[in-house]
């Protein structure tokens, strides 16, 4: 193992693994909670988050803002990768409509999934789901991750539009340990099985050697 990975675990495991173990079973996924919900209202909210993605994936991100709901004085947008939070619709087109496209985007692609929709009240849901982001830079390899993105919706008369949007990237801790667990090679659980069954006989042996020495 070379000396700048060494150190690199070894800080990895000094800080963050600690701090991992607090959060307890952070890496426990259960099934989806089967949420009250009007059919209705569901497959509508649905249909407005699939429908995000195939507008980003057109690579026409201004269409986006069809979706949001123009009697919304105050919108509110966070992505990931932004410093703030947007509030209102100056910030909001700039981002999504720019004067000028971004030169150094090539492509994005979004795949939405997971979707549940809660009903909050009158004409208001909130959709929560996990996108699965790709994107393409000038003179760079595609990237890619999933993303936790929560929004809330409104009923208009055009029907449900976004007035809120959120999106929950994991912390570089649990990333990290994410990059750790992709890079196990396929034969690991085989070796994991008979690898505690020498390591029983190991203790074993080791437990009798105390014992006798003892004696």
């Amino acid at each position: 193992m070379h000396l700048q990975v060494r150190v690199f675990v070894a800080a990895f495991a000094a800080i963050a693994l600690p701090a991992i173990a607090y959060a307890g079973a952070h890496k426990t996924v259960l099934p989806l909670v089967d949420i009250e919900v009007d059919p209705e209202v569901e497959a509508a909210v649905t249909a407005v988050v699939m429908e995000t993605a195939e507008r980003w994936n057109s690579q026409d991100y201004a269409t986006v803002l069809e979706l949001w709901d123009p009697d919304e004085p105050y919108p509110t947008y966070l992505a990931e990768e932004q410093a703030q939070w947007f509030v209102g619709w100056d910030r909001l087109n700039e981002y999504l409509d720019p004067p000028r496209p971004n030169p150094i985007v090539e492509a994005i692609r979004e795949e939405m999934y997971d979707v549940q929709v809660k009903e909050i009240g009158p004409d208001l849901a909130i959709a929560i789901w996990e996108m699965r982001f790709h994107m393409k830079r000038v003179m760079s390899n595609a990237i890619g991750e999933t993303v936790r993105v929560s929004a809330v919706l409104r009923n208009t008369d055009d029907g449900w539009k976004y007035i809120h949007w959120a999106e929950s990237p994991k912390t570089a801790m649990v990333y990290i340990e994410d990059l750790y667990e992709q890079d196990v090679d396929d034969d690991w659980d085989e070796f994991f099985e008979e690898a505690k069954e020498k390591r029983k006989e190991v203790v074993r042996k080791k437990r009798a050697s105390t014992r006798s020495q003892a004696q």
